[in-house]
This record gives C-alpha cells, structure tokens and sequence, in this order.
C-alpha cells in the first residue's frame, strides 16, 4: 500500500495537480488499504498468532479513525468535534491552524472618490513609462513601510491560490486583491488622460496614463462621455506562479489598476 502511494505521489508530481483533490485520491486508496490490514489481523487471530493480530487490528481502528476525519475534511466543509490532530501537532511542536492565521481586524474601505453605480463602472487600461513606473514603485514602498500593504496573499492557503490560478490567472500576487492608492486624480493631458497619485495630494506624482476605456481608445471615449476616475489600485510586486509540484514565488513590476465612470455628453 506504501508503495503504490509512493507511486501516486511520484506521478501526480509531474502535474500542477489540486491539493485538495491529491487528498482526495490518497484518502480512498488510505480508506481501502485500513481494510486489507483488518483482513490481515483476522487471517492472523484464525492462525492463532493472538499478539500480532491484536496488533494489526488495533492499527486498524487508529488508521480508519484518521480515513475518517480525511473523509470529511476532503469532501464535506464539515469539521469534527472529536478531532485530535491539533493536538498531536501541539505535542510534535506545531500548532494549530487557527493559531498560524494572523488576527485581522475588519477595516471598512470607503472609496476615496465616492460611490459610482456598477453599471457606469468601466475598467480602464493604464500604462506606465519608466519615470511613472519608478513613481508608482516608490509608492507602493511607501505603503509597505507604513504597514498598509499587506503581503498575505488575502489569507488565502496554498489550495486556495492552486485553485485560483487554475481558473485562468497568471499570478496571485502577495498584496491580492490589490492595494488602494490612499490619494488619486485623473486630470486631462495632450489629448488623454494621466493618473496622480500618491500618499496624500501634497506628494502626488504622475504614475500612469490611461490608454483604453472598456474596449474604447481613450480619445474615441472623451469625444462620447465625460470621465471620472472610481478607484485605483496597485498590483504587482512579488506573487506565486503554478509551478512543476507547487507554488512559485516571482516578483513583477508594480500597476496601476483602474477603473473610470462615465456619463454621456
């Protein structure tokens, strides 16, 4: 049974293979070799070997009490009352999960430029030169330094971050789903549009253009309809990537995210 888990564990390597369906798999094959022991311990109290069949069925009991708790942490969103692995993880010198998960205090996000119905949002594509990109880098160090960058992935676990990538994402990025630039403007500029931004207004910086409004070109866009700028958020920095067995840590450049209300002319 060891060998063909080792097997399975070996083959599923070579695949960017879901960890929750990897526990899956390994708790059927668990759940069905606990069986084989307990037909190993009967065949030994019929042979009359009393002690080692003792023995087998007692590793029976323990082994198909861990199937159990597999079973429906794998495949139900229950938990059980009667589990003891954190303890065991407590006396092996871990601790439990809930004790890894850093206290987080609800903070309300109140949109800096106030609140835009949905359905006159349009996601913008902003673009950065190197002196926007070095601006808008310097401020993304910024809100690091004053602790209002968070870097943990959004509490999300490493199936979590599987899954999401899964769905399409290239990266999930540390500071998901992205960081609120604390002050931003959209002002008008040879023809386009430009996003400052920055801590507060007194140092705000030019840190991208916009090139495209929804699927419109951002001059096509201001002959039709006057432009607000809703939200910008940064995105980028260091993040995890699928790789070969599990996640892979990159860093790309810092962006600017950002989304435009719009009213017809």
């Amino acid at each position: 049974m060891l060998t063909i888990l080792d097997l399975l564990n070996h083959y599923l390597g070579f695949f960017n293979v879901n960890t929750k369906w990897k526990g899956q798999v390994y708790s059927v094959l668990a759940t069905a070799g606990d069986f084989y022991v307990l037909y190993l311990g009967v065949k030994h109290i019929e042979n009359g070997a009393y002690l080692r069949g003792a023995v087998l069925m007692l590793a029976f009991i323990v082994i198909a009490y861990f199937a159990v708790l597999n079973m429906v942490y794998y495949y139900t969103k229950k938990t059980v009352k009667w589990d003891i692995s954190p303890k065991i993880e407590k006396v092996l010198g871990g601790r439990p999960a809930e004790e890894n998960q850093p206290t987080k205090t609800a903070m309300p996000y109140v949109p800096a430029n106030g609140l835009y119905a949905k359905e006159n949002v349009l996601p913008a594509t902003a673009i950065s030169d190197a002196d926007m990109q070095a601006e808008l880098t310097k401020v993304a160090e910024q809100l690091q330094a004053s602790g209002m960058f968070q870097q943990d992935y959004n509490g999300m676990s490493e199936a979590d971050q599987l899954a999401y990538l899964a769905a399409g994402n290239d990266v999930i990025y540390a500071n998901h789903p992205g960081t609120p630039l604390p002050y931003f403007r959209l002002e008008h500029e040879r023809g386009g549009l430009a996003v400052y931004g920055g801590l507060n207004e007194m140092f705000a910086q030019r840190v991208a253009r916009i090139k495209t409004v929804g699927l419109q070109p951002v001059e096509l866009a201001l002959e039709n309809y006057d432009l607000f700028i809703a939200s910008a958020v940064i995105t980028g920095g260091v993040g995890h990537v699928r790789g070969r067995v599990n996640l892979q840590e990159t860093t790309k450049p810092y962006q600017l995210a950002v989304e435009l209300a719009y009213k017809q002319k």
